[in-house]
């Protein structure tokens, strides 16, 4: 199983930030998981929330500009990809939810605009299962990785289920849809050794997100998982292993 970065890592953290990858990357884990939002200048940012918490809540992180962004700590995703540097998977998670200020769909101008930036780095390539070093683009809203699918750039695409979504539901549409992973919360697929099996028979990757123990991480592994984004991949590391190695 592979051991994947939450944010980054959530833990030390900050997350979404070049020290989060340094300190996953550092620490073992097969790769990380990134968000991936707009700034108001139209560049690729990565923060989870559509608004920063805190004192800091106010205007949408889409009508800031990427300098007022970057003095808030919020890294451009050009700055994260060079800290990843190829070493290991990459999770790119477009952030294009209903009820928030960013969200477009189907126009898809994160997705878009991911595509471009992917394109102008040389960075794509699909294998089946993912490789250990493939780049790969995630979402809950199937428009975006419907786009980037159909933009013939060659990087892995993963739809991102909800924790209520069926299990089956989600490996149905990605096999039919042309995607590589499904990316099911945990507790759709702990407990449940037949998960990893239905998806493995069906040709399409098992992720799970979010690990936040290592004895569930040690249970996913047992369960046939092909990884899991962990917001402490230090830990599940250090007493499970890499898991790629």
């Amino acid at each position: 199983m592979q051991v994947l970065g939450h944010r980054g890592s959530r833990v030390p953290g900050p997350e979404n930030t070049v020290d989060a990858v340094e300190a996953a990357l550092r620490a073992g884990a097969d790769g990380i998981e990134v968000d991936v939002r707009r700034s108001a200048d139209g560049d690729l940012v990565c923060v989870h929330d559509a608004r920063l918490p805190g004192r800091l809540t106010g205007r949408a992180v889409v009508r800031r500009s990427t300098r007022e962004l970057a003095d808030l700590g919020v890294p451009v995703l050009s700055d994260v990809l060079d800290a990843w540097d190829g070493r290991g998977r990459i999770i790119l998670e477009v952030k294009n939810q209903p009820g928030q200020p960013d969200f477009d769909a189907p126009r898809e101008r994160t997705a878009y605009a991911l595509v471009e930036l992917l394109r102008a780095r040389g960075l794509g390539r699909v294998s089946r299962p993912v490789s250990p070093e493939a780049v790969t683009v995630s979402s809950f809203d199937w428009f975006a990785i419907e786009a980037v699918r159909d933009s013939g750039i060659g990087v892995a695409t993963a739809f991102l289920s909800m924790p209520r979504m069926s299990v089956n539901s989600g490996i149905a549409y990605v096999r039919s849809a042309g995607h590589q992973e499904l990316h099911a919360h945990v507790s759709s697929v702990l407990g449940s050794e037949a998960v990893p099996q239905r998806a493995r028979a069906a040709g399409v990757g098992l992720v799970t997100w979010t690990v936040t123990s290592v004895a569930d991480a040690g249970q996913l592994r047992d369960a046939g998982v092909d990884a899991a984004i962990c917001d402490n991949p230090a830990e599940v590391v250090r007493k499970l292993g890499r898991g790629a190695a």
